[in-house]
């Protein structure tokens, strides 16, 4: 049994000695794959501004700034950003108006956004059609209205519309 042992004590050496005697190959390159990931971006801020929730309607007002609106996206192809008022919507009007749930009486009102006049279409408009990403900290406008308060003769009354803004990647 020991003469066994040692046989394969041997051969378990020399296997081992041949294996060393063998030279490296070494490749002349190599290479490895470095990867990130950028999570998509698409967001809309929209700060109101103080008071708007008792507005003076029963005067005049002219491009009164009710919010401020934050376009960001990282959307490479662009984003399109969309307005709409509930009033338009529900009641099928032309222009969007300031209503009240207890009396027929509205006040009609007109929108800027950005400083460019918005045009609705059954309630909605495109207010930003971009082509391209915004820069990081994103696209700042501002949300104006204008309304004839003084020369209308409203019913006591709460009135109000409520306007939504969408973001939608292209």
């Amino acid at each position: 049994m020991n003469t066994k042992r040692s046989r394969m004590t041997i051969a378990i050496a020399v296997a081992f000695v041949a294996l060393a005697s063998i030279p490296a190959v070494a490749a002349t390159s190599g290479s490895i794959l470095l990867s990130g990931n950028v999570p998509a971006i698409l967001e809309i801020t929209v700060t109101p501004e103080p008071g708007i929730t008792n507005l003076p309607i029963t005067t005049t007002q002219s491009d009164l700034l009710v919010a401020t609106v934050v376009e960001r996206s990282n959307k490479h192809a662009g984003y399109t950003v969309t307005l709409q008022s509930s009033n338009m919507v529900a009641g099928g009007l032309a222009s969007p108006a300031f209503k009240s749930a207890g009396t027929s009486d509205s006040l009609p009102y007109s929108i800027k956004y950005g400083g460019v006049a918005v045009s609705f279409s059954s309630g909605t408009a495109v207010v930003s059609d971009v082509a391209s990403r915004t820069d990081a900290a994103g696209t700042s406008k501002g949300l104006t209205i204008s309304f004839d308060g003084a020369n209308y003769f409203l019913d006591e009354a709460t009135y109000s519309d409520t306007l939504t803004l969408t973001i939608i990647a292209k």
